[in-house]
């Protein structure tokens, strides 16, 4: 008998715990969703900027209908070659600009294959 009663009152607690658990769960997982996609704007922010300063300089643009898509990787090949123009970029900004002009032209560029 008395551990039923127990039982009574402990199952709403564990349950009510089970919830909690669950919403704080949930709360950091979305913050974490917002904080990825927060950073991927911050880092176009950044690429774009770097864009403007070193590429622009030359090229009028990045968009030109005539020229098929390019995967990833060939942008930053595109990228490396063009240090041998004088292109002054370290490792992470060449990145940085690569992933940019792939993520402008996304649905327009072919995927690596």
């Amino acid at each position: 008998m008395v551990t039923r009663s127990l039982a009574k009152r402990v199952l709403p607690f564990l349950v009510c715990v089970a919830f909690l658990l669950a919403g704080i769960v949930l709360a950091v997982a979305g913050e974490k969703s917002r904080t990825a996609k927060s950073q991927k704007k911050t880092d176009h922010k950044k690429a774009f900027t770097l864009y403007k300063q070193k590429c622009l300089l030359c090229h009028d643009s990045v968009a030109d209908p005539e020229k098929p898509g390019r995967t990833q990787d060939e942008w930053l090949l595109v990228l490396k070659t063009m240090h041998g123009y004088g292109l002054d970029l370290t490792a992470e900004q060449t990145e940085l600009i690569g992933r940019l002009l792939y993520d402008l032209r996304k649905g327009i560029e072919k995927e690596a294959g």
